[in-house]
């Protein structure tokens, strides 16, 4: 097959219909609607499956989860407002909650601590236009040298992503591969914030899940490895990709 009809099939395998992953999130929607009480305790989201998934906001249930929260065990709050009163937290509405402890989980900002270690003219080059850190191959920074950024972009298997692009890196340092010119990578970054912008409205998570397969397989080729991972087509185009068939041995041309 040519390498123009090996990239048509890799694209028509790896790029579904925008209708299609509408209808496959609302199936996704409906079946979680059905077996969790989210209406219940009002924590269904105002947006679609499928925004969560392109921002890699997905997370696994604990064990027994809604069933302490039948039993009062756990109790959800919405509030635009809250303080500290001698015992626990108050709201807004006037209620109150007892609490020995209080755990504020604010979230990780790594684009500010970033910004904070480096020096100028580099740390305006952190944050792109778009308000995302452009990374080529989510790995480096065309505009700031020799420095690289592993694990900053996100994917739905962040260690299988890392170690891909270390290897990448590696190769790289090795000069086993040369990069485009500065143009060519940020032309390339601007396509992908697109995509992810268009995925869903948190596009600044920095998370390529969308098309992590058709990125996994450009850090392959850059490496001069084979970008198909299995024995046939019929395999390629169906089964499930993992770990291991990003192993060396079956990657090599």
């Amino acid at each position: 097959m040519h390498a123009h009809g090996v990239r048509w099939f890799q694209r028509l395998c790896t790029e579904q219909p925008l209708h299609a992953k509408r209808v496959v999130s609302r199936i996704i929607e409906s079946y979680l609607l059905w077996q969790l009480p989210l209406e219940k305790y009002e924590l269904k989201p105002d947006h679609p499956f499928e925004e969560d998934y392109g921002s890699c906001q997905m997370a696994i249930l604990p064990e027994n989860f809604f069933s302490e929260a039948d039993q009062g065990r756990i109790r959800f709050k919405k509030t635009s407002k809250w303080w500290f009163f001698e015992n626990g937290l108050e709201f807004d509405d006037g209620s109150k909650l007892e609490a020995d402890v209080v755990i504020l989980a604010t979230g990780y900002d790594g684009k500010n601590k970033l910004k904070d270690i480096m020096p100028q003219p580099f740390r305006s080059f952190i944050e792109g236009i778009s308000g995302v850190t452009p990374l080529y191959r989510s790995t480096i920074n065309p505009m700031i040298p020799n420095m690289a950024f592993v694990g900053y972009v996100e994917t739905v298997s962040n260690l299988q992503a890392a170690e891909l692009r270390c290897k990448w890196l590696a190769g790289l340092a090795a000069d086993a591969f040369k990069l485009p010119s500065n143009n060519e990578m940020l032309d390339q970054i601007a396509k992908e914030v697109e995509v992810m912008r268009k995925t869903t409205r948190f596009y600044k998570r920095h998370c390529i899940s969308t098309f992590s397969i058709d990125h996994n397989d450009k850090l392959c080729e850059d490496m001069g490895w084979r970008s198909w991972r299995k024995h046939n087509w019929l395999s390629e185009a169906f089964s499930p990709y993992t770990s291991q068939d990003y192993k060396e041995k079956s990657l090599t041309k």
